[in-house]
């Protein structure tokens, strides 16, 4: 896929959550790439910034996108902070038939948390276990709030 039409693909999505706002405004290309959010409206009487996150392939040669487990970006490919460092209030997941809403800090908190304990305890089977991403992605378990159309 084209980094054209994996945009595309992500503003379909994009547009599909903030159906459910009142009054969106879509972020500009700098609120969108460095303050990482893409629509602002209101949600439950309450004015936020979402940065909406479609569904991913766990790896890149699997054919289909899944709903089981979604990546957090610490640091992007450009090196500066990821989306989970930004300024959007709430991400928001895409899933087969509902919206996972998650709060952004508590988030970022939480992946710190784990990422410290399982860092402080295992780095040297960190570096050699061949499974330190499944551990990884087992230990960071986290609730959330799902919102249905």
């Amino acid at each position: 896929m084209s980094w054209q039409e994996y945009r595309a693909r992500a503003k379909i999505i994009e547009q599909n959550f903030a159906k459910n706002l009142k009054d969106p405004v879509w972020a500009n290309d700098y609120q969108d790439m460095q303050e990482h959010w893409d629509v602002q409206g209101t949600l439950d009487g309450q004015l936020l910034k979402f940065d909406v996150k479609g569904m991913k392939k766990v790896n890149r040669w699997d054919n289909k996108s899944q709903d089981d487990i979604a990546w957090v970006e610490g640091t992007n490919v450009r090196g500066k902070p990821g989306w989970v460092k930004g300024k959007a209030d709430y991400i928001v997941f895409e899933r087969t038939d509902h919206w996972l809403l998650i709060d952004r800090q508590e988030l970022l908190e939480h992946v710190e948390s784990k990422l410290k304990k399982r860092i402080l305890k295992k780095a040297k089977e960190f570096i050699k276990s061949i499974n330190a991403k499944v551990d990884l992605i087992k230990s960071l378990w986290f609730p959330f709030r799902i919102w249905n159309n």
